[in-house]
């Protein structure tokens, strides 16, 4: 049993998280190919993980689906959509392509989906998660998303991923753990809010402990002082 997992449910944690690009293949492929990966997460593969995250014990899943990824398409988009609903998630977070500046995508000039067809990718899901039970409960947006669209959060009744809220609306402390994590401490009383950063890639992470331990005083401290 995988002992992250255990280590969760050890703490208290009742939520697991998977990010969903697509059941495409060839969407797969144009996004990992260029990092290295070898393989690519099939269906079969996520199957086994909510297996997992199922006889560890976490109450609820969320899987994220992102809208307009290069060589997708609004049938494929569906396919992927109708496939994380049927593996009986309670929410789902239909995010819309955000590209950043210096991203390989905008660099290289990747064909990515038309307006239209991340609005017909929208278009769909909306229904079709109302249709499984599903409900909105959050959305936002960011700078240079597909067709200025949103990414808007899903559960069904009882699953509200109250961590999405949380960190957007800066109400609540969020502790950090591994490499690239941010701590926010909130401080709603005095008004008072400050980060912490970890360091961004894993060997120096690794290798360099007092940062995280600087860190987690800089935590302990922040609450001294409230």
């Amino acid at each position: 049993m995988n002992t992250k997992y255990c280590i969760g449910i050890d703490i208290g944690s009742t939520c697991a998280k998977t990010v969903v690009l697509s059941q495409d293949k060839s969407v797969l492929l144009q996004l990992l190919q260029p990092t290295g990966w070898s393989s690519v997460d099939t269906a079969e593969d996520i199957r086994r993980a909510m297996e997992l995250v199922d006889r560890t014990g976490f109450e609820h899943v969320n899987m994220d689906l992102i809208a307009g990824l290069p060589e997708d398409t609004p049938e494929g988009f569906r396919r992927t959509l109708d496939q994380v609903i049927a593996f009986g998630t309670d929410n789902i977070t239909i995010h819309t392509l955000s590209l950043k500046k210096g991203s390989r995508i905008t660099l290289e000039g990747t064909r990515i989906p038309t307006v239209e067809e991340v609005s017909a990718m929208l278009d769909y899901a909306d229904p079709a998660l109302r249709r499984s039970g599903f409900a909105p409960y959050y959305l936002y947006r960011q700078k240079y998303m597909s067709g200025s669209f949103e990414n808007v959060g899903w559960c069904r009744s009882g699953g509200t991923g109250w961590y999405n809220i949380y960190i957007m609306e800066e109400l609540h402390s969020i502790l950090s753990l591994g490499a690239g994590g941010s701590t926010k401490m909130v401080d709603p009383a005095r008004n008072r809010i400050e980060r912490v950063f970890n360091l961004k890639y894993p060997q120096e992470y690794i290798q360099r402990p007092e940062k995280l331990r600087a860190n987690q005083e800089a935590f302990r401290s922040f609450y001294q002082k409230s």
